[in-house]
């Protein structure tokens, strides 16, 4: 019984597989042609997807950087070779080999009818010269011709290139209303058609242009780098197809990188990973028959910053064009809440300005708070102070007699006035230099230098921004150069963001907090990628009892000392002013430095204007005063906001 089931299986089985070999052998030899050419008349097309960058947004949710659509007329590569060889009456020589085309005038007239008419309607709708879209295709013919010969080099053997079935850019960002044009009346332009990319743009134009930085073109490792992401995805293809032999794609044409501020510190952020898609296409037609793979790109997170886009117009506005710097930091967090630099560029503009702008002696492209290396002037008698009291060779009863300079060796030193016997309150209250400069003949180089370090002075502060200048502390080796360096002069060069993080410390008592720009990072899904938690601090060992002094004489300098009159005091101002000589003899950096209020601080700031005639108080304070005014009304409607929203609240 079962030797005859066995039988009749083992039979199906056989006959099953004499049926499979008969018609693969039936395929093959009868039918092989046929579906060879069918094979030759498809064609694997395979390039990344681009991931949409994300958007840079204020502490408020408020859009800094922006993916927005361009609009780019393609053109088929044979629709722009038989416009080319028309318009030249050349031919690449790998064409010219070509039977049809031995003879170009019959050759393209009779094969190719129509391919170059694109040139005259395109021109009519861009309102642009015929001659400027063939130099556009000259330029892309020679490109692919070129990589065809390479390619054809490496092989050994003529070949065609993905490049010749694609489309290309003949005219870039068009605006918006041809775009609409051309879409309604497509069916007109053969072969050519409306190719939409992502374009970075900036909402608030200059506003805050140097925080956010701008996109460039990558370096040749950035581009390997680039390549080598979209290989990844071919790995990604390769496991769920046998397909062996993906190249990276040629759609990098406009990738971009961040070049500078945020977009370039957070880059990899920003940027996220591109996708994959490979179609299949008709040689006949050109077009897609189907998808066969389809990865989609991941797409950049969002990046939160600390800016509140409010400060930040106002502190450009305060600044105004006066060169200079203003920053704004949260005393206790570290949070930037503005960082002003004048002058500014618009990234929107960038590459049609830059040739100007790198050639403007006033170095438009410079960002001030973190990269400007100025010297401090009286503002840096704070760390001198500090240092003295720190090394025991003053105390608050120590008194100097001021009588308007002081001579070492052959050099006199001058103060701004006589000022007789002053004490180290005093001192700061008037920035008296004859007691800084008798401070400084007890203070050795060392102790200077070391304690200067210790307030962060010749390092990064380690805000999140590319190219941090880290400024320089000399070593003060003789009295002289010690001198000099007690009252903010010689050698000694600092950043405004440096000089923020001064005044942060000592209202924070000697709490160092390190400056940031990120607030959060969100995906493209709306979850919290990473968040700034809590703030970097790092405590300097000056004993707590040396501080309420300085903060008392900084409370008086806007009282009755440097900065009286210029209505500081009751904004609850506390501060120094500062007027660094700059080697010219009627020019100045003007300093003020502080915090505010007084009595519970908040916001540390520091506004410097470089290169003036004028003094530091008499210039910065009337831009402090404005700088504070307008924060503290900003602070009170958001409060008055926050209570109407809490009243309406439903209990």
């Amino acid at each position: 019984m079962y030797s005859n089931r066995l039988k009749i299986i083992f039979g199906l089985v056989i006959a099953s597989f004499t049926v499979l070999v008969v018609r693969l052998g039936y395929l093959q030899i009868f039918e092989g042609a046929k579906y060879s050419g069918i094979s030759q008349k498809r064609l694997l097309r395979d390039y990344s997807v681009p991931a949409r960058r994300g958007n840079i947004y204020d502490c408020r949710g408020r859009p800094l950087a922006v993916e927005e659509p361009a609009f780019d007329i393609v053109v088929d590569y044979k629709n722009i070779l038989y416009g080319y060889l028309r318009d030249k009456g050349e031919m690449p020589q790998s064409l010219s080999q070509l039977k049809a085309h031995r003879d170009l005038s019959a050759g393209c007239d009779s094969c190719h009818v129509d391919t170059g008419l694109w040139v005259t309607k395109l021109a009519n709708l861009l309102d642009s010269a015929p001659r400027q879209l063939l130099g556009q295709a000259e330029e892309t013919v020679n490109r692919v011709e070129k990589i065809k010969e390479q390619v054809q080099l490496r092989h050994k053997k003529t070949v065609r290139i993905q490049e010749e079935f694609a489309s290309h850019a003949i005219a870039k960002d068009v605006p918006l209303q041809k775009a609409a044009v051309f879409e309604m009346d497509q069916d007109s332009y053969p072969g050519v058609s409306l190719r939409t990319r992502p374009k970075r743009y900036y909402p608030y134009n200059d506003t805050a242009s140097h925080i956010l930085g701008y996109l460039g073109r990558p370096t040749p490792e950035e581009m390997h780098k680039a390549k080598s992401a979209i290989q990844r995805s071919d790995e990604e293809y390769k496991k769920s197809q046998n397909y062996k032999d993906l190249s990276p794609s040629s759609e990098l044409a406009d990738y971009r990188i961040g070049r500078a501020g945020v977009e370039g510190y957070y880059d990899s952020d920003l940027t996220g990973d591109p996708g994959r898609r490979v179609e299949v296409i008709s040689l006949q037609t050109l077009k897609v028959d189907k998808t066969i793979f389809d990865m989609p790109p991941r797409h950049g997170d969002g990046v939160f910053l600390t800016i509140d886009l409010d400060v930040q117009r106002l502190a450009e506005e305060c600044l105004g064009e006066t060169k200079g710097s203003i920053v704004v930091m949260g005393t206790h967090t570290g949070e930037i809440l503005a960082m002003a630099s004048y002058p500014r560029f618009n990234p929107n503009t960038l590459g049609a300005d830059y040739n100007k702008l790198i050639k403007d002696p006033d170095t438009p492209l410079l960002n001030r708070p973190t990269q400007a290396l100025l010297p401090p002037g009286s503002t840096f008698k704070i760390v001198t102070a500090l240092t003295a009291l720190a090394e025991g060779k003053i105390d608050l009863n120590t008194h100097f007699y001021c009588s308007g300079s002081i001579t070492v060796g052959e050099f006199k030193f001058r103060c701004t006035s006589a000022h007789g016997p002053v004490d180290l309150k005093r001192a700061i209250e008037h920035s008296c230099n004859v007691y800084f400069f008798e401070t400084a003949k007890r203070l050795d180089g060392r102790a200077i230098k070391e304690w200067t370090e210790k307030f962060g002075f010749g390092s990064e502060t380690g805000v999140d921004l590319p190219y941090e200048a880290s400024g320089d502390v000399p070593l003060p080796r003789y009295p002289g150069e010690r001198i000099n360096v007690s009252i903010g002069q010689g050698a000694l060069v600092v950043t405004p963001l440096q000089m923020t993080q001064l005044a942060s410390a000592v209202a924070n008592s000697g709490i160092m907090v390190r400056p940031h720009l990120l607030k959060k990072i969100v995906a493209d899904d709306d979850a919290t990628v990473r968040k700034v938690e809590a703030p970097e601090l790092r405590e300097i060992d000056i004993p707590k009892e040396h501080f309420p002094a300085v903060q008392e004489a900084l409370r008086q300098v806007v009282i009755s000392g440097t900065a009286r009159g210029k209505g500081l005091e009751e904004l609850g101002v506390a501060g120094k002013t500062g007027t660094a000589q700059t080697g010219s003899s009627d020019k100045n950096h003007a300093w003020f430095v502080g915090y505010i209020p007084f009595d519970a601080p908040r916001y540390a700031f520091c506004v410097v204007v470089e290169h003036t005639t004028g003094h530091g108080g008499e210039v910065a304070g009337p831009i402090t005063r404005k700088l504070v005014s307008g924060i503290l009304d900003i602070e009170k409607a958001d409060k008055l906001l926050t209570a109407k929203r809490t009243a309406g609240t439903p209990k």
